[in-house]
């Protein structure tokens, strides 16, 4: 496969939440709380620890995958500067991303990177579809254009405002992927995948964030070794549900 560069500018956007389907963001307000919920289980995952302030607690599942629970105020500053410790923590779980390799690139190229709950596609013909996290975004009807690296980069939609967006910088050895869902509130979603595992046999880390503008947020950030994810995010995505509302 020719890895190429890939920039979607100014495209027409969709996010959509996978089984089951979120009803639209815009109906219900994302509750704020102030300790959080921690059920002994929730699917495959069991509980092994619980703060006794409320502010955090840890999942596992039988697959080795981990998933953090826990309560971040924002105390005045921009949601992704207060998250911004987690996904360098969590950075740290993957092998360190080697330097893109120059490559001739056309505009035709296809694209086609599957990694650890990662699948990029891009068709060369100004449309890209990424799955990741329980979540669809297609890009369609873009400026599209192969350049001379091995990696992809998409910007669609408006990431960082409530009409959404995302933001993908991916190669076959790894990907760094941020979803703004658009609706009220803060919705943040980071998936950092890799090819290899990490120092600590993980493959895919990643959080996703949900509370009102001003915090606190309920947070769940993952770790898993495994290939399939589906249950995993689908897990993350019920205990949030359960403590901040969809």
């Amino acid at each position: 496969m020719t890895r190429v560069a890939v920039l979607l500018a100014g495209a027409t956007l969709a996010v959509t939440a996978c089984s089951p389907p979120h009803p639209r963001h815009e109906a219900a307000a994302l509750k704020s709380v102030s300790s959080l919920d921690c059920p002994e289980s929730q699917g495959d995952l069991t509980r092994k620890s619980a703060a006794s302030d409320g502010k955090s607690c840890l999942y596992a599942d039988d697959a080795g995958a981990e998933v953090t629970l826990q309560l971040i105020s924002l105390d005045g500053m921009d949601p992704k500067v207060a998250l911004a410790p987690l996904e360098n923590q969590l950075r740290g779980e993957l092998p360190p991303r080697p330097a893109d390799a120059a490559k001739k690139g056309s505009d035709n190229d296809r694209v086609d990177i599957d990694l650890p709950g990662v699948h990029i596609h891009a068709d060369g013909n100004d449309n890209a579809k990424v799955d990741v996290g329980g979540v669809s975004v297609n890009a369609q009807d873009s400026a599209a254009k192969a350049g001379s690296t091995d990696s992809v980069s998409i910007a669609a939609g408006h990431p960082g405002t409530s009409r959404g967006g995302v933001t993908v910088d991916a190669a076959d050895s790894g990907a760094e992927i941020h979803v703004n869902e658009p609706g009220g509130g803060v919705r943040l979603m980071v998936v950092l995948a890799s090819d290899a595992a990490g120092p600590n046999g993980y493959k895919l880390a990643g959080y996703e964030a949900r509370g009102p503008v001003g915090g606190p947020l309920v947070v769940a950030s993952a770790k898993a070794k495994s290939e399939d994810h589906d249950e995993l995010y689908h897990d993350m995505k019920k205990l949030l549900d359960r403590n901040v509302g969809r």
